[in-house]
């Protein structure tokens, strides 16, 4: 819901160009912040981001739609922001190699799955200081997939009032959009409760904060 397959030649250049710009330029202050991580940080990173790319690479069924996982909550979350938005700008380039998106929307997909993934840890680091790890990753996914969802829509909508669309297609468009906005809601964050069990019962040391507070029963 928050990857725009959109293939090149559809958007004009004033859309994804600013786009692309600026996804460049949080790329560059994204690596100089983390210019001094260390290599397990780094291949901790690559890791999830392969995970992402194999989750957004799936299709999943949801009725007559197919609909792809980002699990950009859960990484933005155990990465942080810069990192999340690293991994969300490889994620969109390699996937427009294979279809998914054209070259000309990789800016425009960083910056949607970046933005939201860049409030994944702030989020979640508050909800957890009340909250069980499941039930705060549950909720920091929740917010993650809905400001990613909303700039989804941003850009769609800027796209069909530059083609000029029609109100009747606007009308269609936002109809089959915003119940499929709602149930990506839902199910990232679904996964992201189960992710989140799962490493409390493993590797509680990877979730922030997570060590302060005592294991789930299993």
């Amino acid at each position: 819901m928050s990857h725009l397959h959109i293939p090149d030649g559809v958007l004009p250049v004033g859309l994804w160009a600013p786009g692309l710009g600026l996804a460049l330029l949080l790329l560059l202050l994204g690596a100089r912040l983390l210019r001094r991580a260390s290599p397990q940080q780094l291949a901790y990173q690559g890791a999830l981001g392969a995970l992402v790319l194999a989750a957004m690479a799936l299709e999943l069924p949801l009725g007559p739609l197919e609909y792809h996982l980002t699990l950009i909550g859960p990484v933005g979350v155990l990465l942080g922001p810069a990192s999340a938005f690293q991994v969300a700008f490889v994620a969109s380039a390699i996937l427009s190699l294979i279809g998914h998106g054209g070259f000309t929307v990789v800016g425009l997909n960083a910056l949607v799955l970046g933005a939201g993934g860049a409030l994944a840890r702030p989020a979640y680091v508050a909800l957890a200081r009340r909250w069980r790890p499941p039930a705060a990753m549950l909720a920091a996914t929740a917010v993650t997939q809905t400001v990613s969802g909303a700039l989804w829509l941003a850009v769609m909508a800027a796209a069909m009032c530059v083609q000029a669309v029609g109100p009747q297609r606007v009308k269609l468009a936002a109809g089959v959009a915003f119940p499929l906005y709602l149930a990506g809601i839902l199910i990232e964050s679904a996964v992201a409760f189960g992710i989140a069990r799962f490493l409390v019962r493993v590797r509680p040391d990877l979730l922030p904060g997570a060590g302060a507070r005592p294991a789930e029963p299993r």
